[in-house]
């Protein structure tokens, strides 16, 4: 039988994803991006056709770069549900439409599937492991 996680929690890593797009939509600094996952986290793109990258200095990595080429991001966040839970870890699924702009007019619609792990860490929720699964709409 599966756990469902207190309310509190599900708040919690709710709070943790749009957390996590309002700091992609706010392009600049990469480095508070980052704050969002564990030291060890893996920020795996290979759904979207891209390369999985794993921990803090890759990951800001992807996003410093991706940044520098952005004139503006936005992300709706949706339908988040934590379907594992075990007290201080959890998995959770989320719906994305996300839209981007670059500095050379270039333009992205993704619509896709957040598929993540979380942990309890001091310092609250932090994403252990993020996955991207577009979906084909």
């Amino acid at each position: 039988m599966m756990t469902i996680a207190p309310v509190e929690d599900r708040l919690a890593i709710n709070d943790l994803l749009v957390s996590f797009c309002a700091a992609a939509d706010a392009l600049g600094d990469a480095a508070p991006i980052t704050s969002h996952f564990t030291d060890d986290a893996v920020y795996d793109l290979t759904g979207f056709g891209l390369q999985a990258f794993e921990g803090h200095a890759a990951i800001q990595g992807f996003f410093a770069a991706s940044f520098a080429q952005a004139e503006r991001n936005v992300h709706f966040l949706s339908n988040v549900a934590v379907v594992d839970y075990a007290g201080d870890s959890a998995s959770a699924s989320a719906y994305v439409h996300a839209f981007s702009i670059g500095k050379d007019g270039s333009r992205m619609e993704l619509r896709a599937r957040y598929d993540v792990q979380v942990r309890r860490t001091d310092a609250g929720w932090k994403l252990s492991r993020m996955g991207i699964a577009v979906l084909p709409v």
